[in-house]
């Protein structure tokens, strides 16, 4: 992982008269693929120092971890799938029994989160989770639970937090806000903060609790950036390069019809979608109703650790994204910045936060959703653009100041540390 030689990491100062930061981190899966994101916070908090469990209902077994990566499990504690097995009943019965009235709280808080009815057996199964890890997270001495995402780990946060007294807070992405929300606004008023990781998703989160819009905050996480600009592959044809899984959110199918749109106008190009998914069959047929079989080609899955060299032998990176019928929406993708790492300039779309990274004709171009002929537009743009170079190095430069995870996740320990319990 490159490194910058002036960046140098500061570990915890030595708490006075009290316990130091101390957190129970819950995730849903350790190593997920999807979400390196959480993976690099953590590692980089492990780096600095911060003592954490990491709580997690399974590990994703991975071959492409870095060695700071695969210490994350001496950290790993589980959380069951199916709390309600025998071999829990007598630490259910203890709760209930040792401490009747905080068991009587969090049932409570559950009813009062007024799920929608699909979702309140989750909420069943996230509360006997968390008495389950109540007396764990006391003998470890936590003083703060931190979530990621505000389902289930959200809400096993919560109950625990209540069963504890132990302060709680999360962080927020996209499909726990804009899809799988039931109860969101409950678990909002309880979390003593909430970190919405985009300025979107903050304004967002802040208008369910007007009372306390203070307790979300925006801290980008980030990416693993170089110190110099990568140099490019060399290649003939101008290369578009797409990553992403083939889900609606995405808007390859925008892309496709924009590809169809610049062919019909004569231009030569290349546009590489990368990734795999449920709309893969669907965008294959797309492409050949199209006639873009000798400019598209739908690779599937790239594993991390071989896209640098896409990334590098790419010109522009198209990252079409709408909101799907059913509300999902990214809130940053994460693609976006590790493009911009190695120099690509950017075209994509004005949701979300997406703009907060892609500065119109600065490192990229905006376009509105699920319009292939403005999209056409600033791809067709950017192979003309004279000032691409210019644009590659805006593209490293805004990803190495705004989005380097060993800078960012600075001010995210110190959000922890500013709520611990003390």
């Amino acid at each position: 992982m490159p490194f910058h030689p002036a960046m140098k990491k500061s570990k915890l100062p030595e708490a006075q008269g009290e316990e130091a930061l101390n957190v129970l981190f819950l995730v849903n899966r350790l190593y997920e693929w999807s979400q390196n994101f959480i993976t690099r916070e953590l590692t980089e908090l492990d780096a600095l120092g911060v003592k954490m469990t990491i709580a997690a209902r399974s590990v994703t077994q991975r071959s492409d971890l870095s060695p700071a990566e695969q210490q994350l499990l001496r950290h790993f504690h589980p959380i069951p799938e199916n709390p309600f097995l025998p071999r829990y009943w007598a630490t259910h019965l203890r709760i209930v029994f040792g401490r009747p009235r905080t068991w009587l709280s969090a049932w409570k808080t559950l009813f009062s989160l007024k799920h929608k009815p699909a979702k309140f057996p989750r909420g069943m199964v996230c509360l006997f989770r968390a008495a389950i890890l109540a007396e764990y997270t006391e003998n470890q001495q936590i003083n703060l639970i931190h979530a990621h995402f505000l389902t289930a780990a959200g809400e096993t946060a919560l109950y625990l937090s209540k069963l504890t007294g132990i302060p709680f807070g999360a962080t927020a992405y996209a499909m726990d806000i804009y899809v799988d929300n039931s109860g969101l606004a409950g678990k909002l008023k309880h979390a003593a903060y909430v970190n919405g990781t985009t300025r979107y998703n903050e304004r967002t989160l802040a208008r369910l609790i007007p009372d306390h819009p203070e307790r979300i905050v925006t801290r980008y996480y980030g990416i693993y950036t170089s110190p110099e600009l990568p140099p490019p592959l060399p290649h003939d044809t101008f290369n578009f390069l797409a990553v992403g899984r083939l889900v609606p959110k995405k808007g390859f199918h925008d892309l496709l019809l924009a590809c169809e749109i610049l062919q019909r106008k004569g231009y030569v190009f290349h546009c590489e979608i990368i990734g795999s998914g449920p709309l893969e069959k669907t965008l294959r047929e797309q492409i050949q109703e199209l006639g873009l079989e000798d400019s598209v080609t739908l690779t599937g899955f790239v594993a991390p650790n071989d896209l640098p060299d896409r990334y590098r032998g790419g010109d522009v990176l198209v990252a079409p994204c709408i909101v799907a019928d059913n509300g999902d929406v990214d809130g940053l993708p994460n693609v976006c910045l590790e493009a911009m790492n190695y120099g690509l300039p950017v075209i994509s779309t004005t949701i979300s936060g997406i703009p907060e990274a892609v500065e119109q004709d600065v490192n990229g171009w905006l376009a509105p959703p699920e319009n292939p002929e403005n999209l056409a537009e600033a791809m067709e743009a950017s192979m003309h653009a004279d000032n691409l170079p210019a644009m590659r190095i805006a593209s490293h430069q805004l990803v190495c100041e705004k989005f380097d995870v060993r800078k960012n996740v600075i001010p995210i320990r110190d959000l922890l540390e500013q709520h611990r319990k003390r």
